[in-house]
């Protein structure tokens, strides 16, 4: 990045990648401005931070009047169209635009250790992992984390040591412009295949990422064997779940998110006792929507959970029953995006099937148009267990209620705004 850039403006700054992003800028001395359509927690937080947000529609006045081509910088998140009007000023005065994952990558080379965490599946919980490690040994990364870890205030900072963990993402192919000391890959699927041109071209993104780091760690099997097979001499491969290790409450996927932590500790760390980092791990204390238990009374105990993608439901099905035994597995289930839902139609369904009773909710169209698929269809493909409910949440959540018997576990599921039902399914 030019050492010229001192004025930095976020559009779309109360996202979960952009706000923490935007926090660690301004933490890195730049002067940081941002726009968000509503107010919400993330805005909030960087208001406290210092930092000028202006909520409501996007207008070209909300640029700062000071920032010019020499000195200025606009970042945006991938729900801001050619046509907004921030983008619109900023190209008008010669601005260099880039998107979130790109201006990661720019100030990921501002420290001397940068841990990159991609893959389909599990960044957030990785990275997260290893952000409370270091945190627990005393080294104080600089850190984003595109969820929330729970007790953790921020997810995102600049920290006071040389060493940065991030999650890189591969859904808009930016996952390829980032060069890290460690190249942590989770798993390799062809989800968001969509969003990037293809197959190929997701994979390829892989491959850059890879190729451009010092060390790769990842988890074998799966695409991965293919796609990184070109870099034997600087791989880790990350080794199966030993057990014993982690807690007996963790289910089997959360197991190997610690085994992946682990592997990278051990080359980030050389010096240290691994005994301390397996009991730092021990104590983390997890992710916000990753199996979270959210209510438990006499009749039924509710846990929530992120899962959007078939291989994401099925680890965390098969991870409740084996934490829950004898309980009935009540679901319900909110799609995520439509074009994900009209490409893995037939595998939620098949995992759902795994459920004694499910309830699905309207698709969650996250800034994306409709498709000829619909949450009815999904009802339809899982058979008579399954019901399609929609409405008003208070009577989704009486309709959910109504069905619930003594023991029950009810998990909530997906990744979009489905955890407004939350309170109202677990009221007293």
């Amino acid at each position: 990045m030019s050492d010229s850039i001192r004025n930095v403006h976020f559009i779309g700054c109360g996202g979960a990648g952009t706000c923490p992003l935007a926090l660690i800028f301004h933490e890195k001395g730049y002067r940081c401005s941002g726009s968000d359509l509503v107010s919400c927690v993330n805005t909030e937080r960087l208001r406290t931070a210092g930092i000028r947000v202006t909520s409501g529609p996007h207008k070209a006045e909300n640029l700062p009047p000071e920032m010019t081509k020499e000195n200025g910088l606009v970042i945006y998140t991938s729900a801001a169209t050619e046509d907004n009007p921030e983008l619109m000023e900023a190209k008008k005065r010669g601005i260099r635009c880039i998107r979130r994952g790109e201006a990661l990558a720019h100030i990921a080379q501002e420290f001397s250790v940068t841990v990159g965490v991609s893959g389909s599946h599990g960044k957030t919980s990785v990275t997260s992992l290893l952000v409370h490690v270091l945190r627990t040994l005393g080294y104080e990364p600089g850190f984003l984390i595109g969820g929330t870890m729970s007790g953790l205030p921020v997810s995102g900072t600049a920290g006071q040591g040389k060493i940065f963990v991030t999650e890189v993402d591969e859904s808009d192919s930016t996952n390829a412009l980032f060069h890290a000391s460690i190249a942590v890959v989770t798993n390799i699927e062809d989800d968001h295949a969509w969003s990037v041109g293809g197959i190929e071209k997701l994979f390829e993104s892989f491959r850059l990422f890879a190729a451009q780091s010092e060390k790769l760690v990842y988890v074998p099997g799966g695409e991965q064997d293919h796609v990184l097979q070109d870099f034997p001499e600087k791989s880790i491969l990350v080794p199966s779940s030993r057990n014993e290790l982690f807690p007996d409450t963790w289910g089997g996927f959360q197991k190997q998110n610690g085994m992946t932590a682990l592997t990278v500790l051990r080359q980030l760390l050389p010096g240290e006792q691994e005994k301390k980092m397996i009991s730092a791990l021990r104590t983390f204390p997890g992710v916000e929507r990753r199996l979270s238990l959210r209510f438990e009374n006499e009749i039924f105990r509710l846990i929530e959970d992120y899962a959007h993608h078939p291989t994401e439901l099925r680890a965390s099905l098969r991870a409740l029953r084996e934490t829950n035994p004898g309980r009935r597995l009540v679901v319900v289930f909110q799609p995520h995006r439509y074009a994900r839902l009209k490409r893995y139609l037939d595998e939620f369904a098949a995992e759902l099937k795994k459920a004694d009773r499910v309830f699905v909710l309207p698709v969650f169209a996250a800034w994306t148009t409709g498709a000829d698929v619909t949450s009815g269809d999904l009802v339809s493909v899982i058979g008579e267990k399954a019901s399609f409910t929609d409405g008003p949440p208070e009577e989704i959540a009486q309709i959910i209620r109504n069905e619930l018997r003594k023991g029950d576990l009810v998990a909530v599921i997906g990744a979009g705004d489905i955890h407004d039902l939350i309170p109202l399914i677990g009221r007293k």
